[in-house]
């Protein structure tokens, strides 16, 4: 039973690579050119309706992948909470089961604050994730980290609830 639910899980992870390769061209988001991170402008919502639609859009889409691959984290923190570490804990096991696996810890971060900031909070949220899987047994050399600040947001608007979806860390496995 639960090789089959990690067999669903890895194949819904390399689904959702696969789905945000073929959305490369969207412009949420970041193109990577010759090894280098090229960030696109953020696309304007002309009024909340179309926010609203966009938002429910994507949050059916994280539903039906079923895959805890995210954790959230409090305004200007990255320190794990309980949920978080259940998660991660859940990640530790499917990681534990195939030792070819190699993931990307990506950091991200609400609207508020300069690029800079959020780079820099992006990339403590991403290390925060990777301690605790090296401390829990996962090597460390199947672990890549990356910041993506604010520059790629899952939902639009400024309300706390949506701002609490960006405040993010995403496990993406590679191939």
């Amino acid at each position: 039973m639960i090789k089959k639910n990690f067999f669903i899980i890895i194949l819904a992870i390399i689904s959702s690579c696969k789905a945000n390769i073929d959305k490369a061209t969207n412009p949420r988001e970041t193109q990577i050119i010759q090894n280098e991170i090229k960030p696109t402008p953020y696309e304007i919502i002309p009024n909340q309706e179309q926010a609203d639609a966009i938002n429910k859009a994507t949050e059916q889409e994280i539903e039906e992948i079923e895959v805890q691959d995210r954790i959230y984290f409090g305004y200007n923190s990255y320190d794990l909470n309980t949920e978080a570490k259940k998660i991660l804990d859940t990640q530790i096991l499917w990681l534990k089961s195939d030792e070819s696996v190699k993931v990307i810890l990506e950091g991200h971060c609400d609207e508020r604050g300069t690029r800079e900031y959020n780079i820099a909070l992006g990339e403590k949220r991403a290390n925060s994730v990777k301690k605790y899987l090296i401390d829990n047994g996962i090597n460390e050399s199947r672990l890549k980290v990356v910041s993506y600040g604010k520059e790629r947001p899952a939902f639009f608007g400024s309300s706390e609830e949506v701002l609490s979806k960006n405040r993010r860390a995403v496990t993406v496995a590679l191939e």
